[in-house]
């Protein structure tokens, strides 16, 4: 559970924190709106593209495919850096 900005306790789940940068999150103790702010969600995107071409890369030079197995934990990296653990904005109305 991630903190609401609002009530300041754990009432937002990381399914709704991950679909926030879309759709705003709702707490479910205080029951107000949050949501993510776009940029972290583009850090994330960006940063498992690098590393997901970095892998790419290794992988064609050393001929082995094996290594494009590194882009889901590079995925998971990205996700759990920019989005997880970056703070959810106020959604004021």
């Amino acid at each position: 559970m991630h903190e609401c900005p609002h009530c300041h306790h754990p009432g937002i789940t990381s399914l709704q924190k991950l679909c926030s940068l879309f759709a705003p999150a709702t707490c479910r103790l205080c029951e107000r709106r949050s949501f993510l702010d776009l940029r972290q969600g583009l850090l994330a995107l960006i940063t498992w593209i690098l590393l997901s071409w970095l892998f790419i890369g290794i992988a064609l030079y050393q001929r082995q495919s094996l290594y494009l197995i590194g882009t889901v934990p590079a995925l998971l990296l990205a996700v759990d850096k920019f989005i997880l653990r970056a703070p959810l904005q106020a959604l004021h109305y």
